[in-house]
């Protein structure tokens, strides 16, 4: 199970259409069907009921998206998180001084 995998199942559902989603995630929609198919592969188990035009989750389905929706906003979180630390935009600045120096400047 890939990042980009989750990425296109929860676009998928969020749209409920491959096209919107690919739209949105702008790739191909193929791209999108193989990726949510070779999921689908992968778990053993079929996510979206596909009925002539429209598409459901399914019971696995809602599950499998709480969590891929939770796993996504932590990563995002995280790169975010990684790239103000980059850019030190927040942390720690710790000073040292001697103790003469410091009880004159600091009292």
């Amino acid at each position: 199970m890939e990042s980009r995998q989750l990425r296109h199942f929860v676009e998928v559902a969020v749209q409920k259409s491959f096209t919107k989603a690919a739209k949105q995630l702008h790739i191909a929609q193929p791209a999108v069907s193989k990726s949510v198919k070779n999921l689908e592969d992968e778990i053993g188990i079929p996510l979206f009921a596909r009925e002539e035009r429209t598409i459901q989750l399914t019971e696995e389905g809602k599950r499998l998206f709480a969590h891929a929706t939770s796993i996504l906003n932590q990563m995002e979180q995280a790169v975010l998180e990684m790239e103000e630390l980059k850019g030190l935009k927040t942390g720690r600045v710790r000073i040292g001084l001697p103790s003469m120096v410091g009880s004159f400047l600091f009292s």
